[in-house]
């Protein structure tokens, strides 16, 4: 591969910019130092230029021997995506769903962001993780369930062919757009068998944060009249039909939940305040001031003024 690093950055002064390089590339992480003093940091992180080879991602080098991704970190990030990880050198232990995987030099697993994960280092090691957007990959694999950290083994057929082709898309910084989104499709057709869950496993859960981020789009914009999934998608970073599913995995749809989320807010409003049910109603997306006395009584079991009337 030859993808240059800058100096590898030393010292305390070399880490701190080595953590911020690492934040603006792959999102916050929370890391420990190397296991000896902070003056024997070294490391560095190089962005692939995206405009020549046409895909995102970074090599991260350190001897840091821990570095950490809390649902705490994920609910304060906007990042949504993917990323396959490749050890150029060094070993890696990852724990990601639920699962501990070891990576030796030339072995490739697939991530998510929006999921914690740590992973260990022992020494040296040097990583390139290649971000790969949901949508595209979902889209790809057309299943909404993926096996992640699965350990991609480079002394297997797919694994050595798989490395092969990353290392041209990383080498070869003429590449067309179309050549290298080509190449990209070849990578996820081969790590499909891999990485596509058999029939017999249980459906992984969505990652939270996504679930999380639809449902703050939607309190946003919950008195918007013109809400839809498309507009809640685009904004969550996910596609419509992902989103669809994601709902129905929590045994609802996005219309519903938006349905209750308005009658919530319209009901406590009655209450609280003597502003016209009337004006309520708009004021929180209802076009349709009929539908919204059927939809209100059949989640309250009566009549807006009736509802008001139970104050006391």
């Amino acid at each position: 591969m030859n993808l240059q690093h800058a100096n590898l950055f030393q010292g305390r002064e070399g880490f701190e910019v080595w953590h911020g390089d690492l934040a603006s590339s792959c999102g916050t992480f929370h890391v420990e130092p190397p296991a000896a003093p902070i003056n024997r940091f070294r490391g560095a992180v190089t962005a692939l230029d995206s405009q020549r080879s046409h895909i995102e991602g970074a090599r991260i080098t350190s001897n840091c021997s821990h570095v950490h991704r809390s649902l705490r970190d994920i609910r304060g990030d906007d990042k949504d995506f993917f990323y396959l990880v490749m050890q150029l050198s060094g070993e890696a232990l990852i724990r990601h769903s639920d699962q501990e995987t070891r990576l030796g030099r030339g072995d490739l697993v697939l991530l998510d962001v929006a999921r914690p994960s740590d992973f260990y280092f022992r020494g040296l090691s040097d990583q390139v993780s290649v971000i790969l957007p949901r949508d595209e990959v979902l889209q790809r694999f057309r299943e909404p369930r993926l096996r992640l950290n699965q350990r991609i083994d480079a002394r297997s057929a797919i694994g050595g062919m798989s490395a092969m082709l990353m290392n041209q898309l990383m080498d070869n910084r003429d590449l067309a757009s179309s050549e290298a989104e080509a190449v990209l499709d070849a990578i996820l057709a081969l790590l499909r068998p891999v990485l596509a869950p058999r029939q017999d496993e249980p459906l992984i859960a969505p990652p939270p944060a996504l679930m999380t981020k639809a449902k703050a789009v939607i309190e946003r914009h919950l008195a918007d009249e013109s809400l839809s999934p498309e507009r809640i998608a685009t904004a969550a970073g996910t596609s419509v039909r992902n989103l669809h599913r994601l709902f129905a995995q929590h045994e609802t749809s996005v219309g519903r939940y938006i349905l209750e989320r308005r009658l919530s807010r319209c009901a406590q409003a009655i209450l609280q305040s003597e502003v016209k049910i009337t004006h309520i109603a708009l004021s929180w997306g209802f076009k349709d001031l009929s539908h919204f006395s059927r939809a209100f009584k059949s989640a309250f079991g009566v009549s807006p003024s009736e509802y008001r009337g139970r104050r006391g």
